[in-house]
């Protein structure tokens, strides 16, 4: 991903700006799953573990008919480009590092 491309069937294609890769994990108890190794899941920023709804929440996940569109834009690509850009120019004191360093 640091080369702002993917290669799939040997054909690399180049991604827009800014790009951003969500990846999933299969549950271990999945045939065909292993843990992966300590070299690739330092790679990821974050972990979420969603669990399984219960019983009731998944049948009306099942049984709803929902037609919400969830694709409406809350900020386009330049001003997120521009977003991306005023945080690196923000500058933090090595002291306040260590200060939110030594909160966690």
């Amino acid at each position: 991903m640091a080369e702002s491309q993917v290669t799939i069937d040997g054909k690399s294609y180049e991604l827009p700006m800014p790009f951003f890769v969500i990846a999933t994990q299969n549950p271990l108890f999945q045939s065909g799953t292993y843990p992966l190794p300590e070299s690739q899941i330092d790679r990821f920023t974050m972990k979420l573990s969603l669990g399984f709804p219960n019983f009731e929440a998944e049948k009306s996940m099942l049984l709803s008919n929902d037609d919400r569109s969830f694709s409406q834009t809350v900020l386009d690509t330049q001003a997120l480009l521009e977003l991306q850009k005023q945080v690196s120019e923000v500058v933090v004191s090595e002291a306040i590092v260590d200060y939110i360093l030594t909160l966690g």
